[in-house]
């Protein structure tokens, strides 16, 4: 039995909304906050099917708003904690 490559996409995103969403439907998806130089934070996601996810998005699914927003909260305080730092290590 032949195994299946599987190929791992990776994506920068700067709209915390869309990773949150990620964080709320995908659970296989590694989001690492980064600080570029221009003092922005944005969100490294590594994973299979990101596009596939970004479309679902698009297309409006029903998710838990508890699960949302708490997910969001999360994702907003990496980025407190990134903008107060002076290095830009996750």
């Amino acid at each position: 039995m032949k195994k299946v490559k599987t190929i791992t996409e990776k994506k920068l995103f700067t709209d915390v909304h869309i990773v949150a969403f990620f964080e709320t439907t995908q659970k296989s998806f590694k989001i690492i906050p980064q600080k570029v130089d221009t003092g922005q934070v944005v969100f490294s996601v590594e994973g299979e099917n990101i596009e596939k996810a970004l479309m679902e998005l698009y297309n409006n699914p029903a998710v838990s708003i508890l699960t949302y927003i708490k997910a969001l909260k999360g994702l907003r305080s990496s980025i407190y904690t990134l903008k107060g730092r002076k290095d830009n290590v996750a």
